[in-house]
């Protein structure tokens, strides 16, 4: 693990945590990229033609991270849903002269599979969180929550006939009964240990969708402990490594742009250790379990 222990790795993820040994770390937090939404630069996730192919290939990742998390270690996943047929390349035209909007970049040119009038329809939300959530639990995720993230500034998007989203899933899965999870530790944080947390969208430098740290922090500190390795396998903005480090754990980040990989090593790099570690955590050696079900 010293290949990969506090190093932005630049490279292709799911081959990166092929190499890395089983059950090697306790924690992973991530958001990969969101269907059809945004171009980085190299990305393959996210680009896909068939929202389908989009889980299937999510899919592939969780099969990763779950070979190399710990038998008693979590994994949180941010995953945003998407509409069909609603952008431009989806079958429609866009915005143009005023009504232009800034991300319309990222749609020009996309190309995705025709409708076929039942799960594929214009203006079908597709569901695509609940969906790779299944998945996973069909592959042996036991899924302990699914967490609504509450964006109070949660950009408008023009559509005449919907409401707003103003929220965002985050599943909290485990790979087995007994896990590591810090209860007093989520009674006090943002979650007032309940499922639901809002934090405003806080964009870094040029990753318009990164992480906020409020958002990040109590995550690490519920579901970890000192010294422990942390993995976010779509790095970005390394919001992730860069509160690890300051919690007292290790990291382990991946990403395959470069920009952003580079962006991430100077974050990391000027973040100190420690600094948000307020509270001693228990003894690493020592890994408490909460059955969360039986602490009513």
């Amino acid at each position: 693990m010293n290949d990969f222990i506090n190093k932005t790795i630049c490279g292709d993820s799911l081959e990166i945590m092929k190499s890395m040994p089983e059950e090697c770390v306790n924690l992973a937090i991530t958001s990969p990229p969101y269907f059809g939404c945004r171009v980085y630069g190299n990305e393959t996730v996210g680009r896909e033609e068939d929202p389908r192919e989009y889980i299937e290939n999510i899919f592939k990742f969780t099969q990763e991270i779950k070979r190399v998390l710990r038998n008693d270690g979590s994994f949180y996943l941010n995953i945003g849903d998407m509409y069909f047929g609603t952008k431009s390349g989806f079958g429609f035209k866009g915005f143009t002269g005023k009504a232009a909007r800034k991300t319309h970049r990222h749609y020009v040119g996309r190309t995705v599979v025709d409708a076929d009038g039942k799960y594929l329809q214009n203006k079908q939300l597709l569901q695509l969180p609940p969906r790779i959530a299944a998945k996973m639990q069909d592959d042996g995720w036991i899924l302990r929550n699914c967490i609504i993230w509450k964006k109070k500034n949660a950009m408008p998007v023009p559509a005449p006939d919907r409401f707003l989203p103003t929220y965002e899933y985050i599943y909290f899965f485990s790979k087995s009964e007994k896990y590591y999870f810090n209860l007093k530790e989520s009674k006090k944080s943002l979650f007032k240990g309940k499922d639901i947390i809002t934090v405003n969208i806080q964009p870094f430098k040029k990753h318009d969708a990164s992480f906020p740290e409020e958002l990040i922090y109590p995550m690490i500190k519920i579901s970890s402990q000192t010294g422990d390795i942390v993995l976010d396998p779509f790095g970005g903005s390394g919001t992730v490594a860069s509160i690890s480090k300051r919690t007292n754990r290790k990291y382990v980040y991946i990403d395959t742009n470069k920009e952003f990989c580079e962006s991430a090593n100077m974050r990391i790099s000027e973040t100190a250790a420690g600094t948000l570690a307020n509270d001693p955590d228990p003894d690493p050696e020592v890994r408490p379990v909460c059955y969360f079900d039986n602490l009513v």
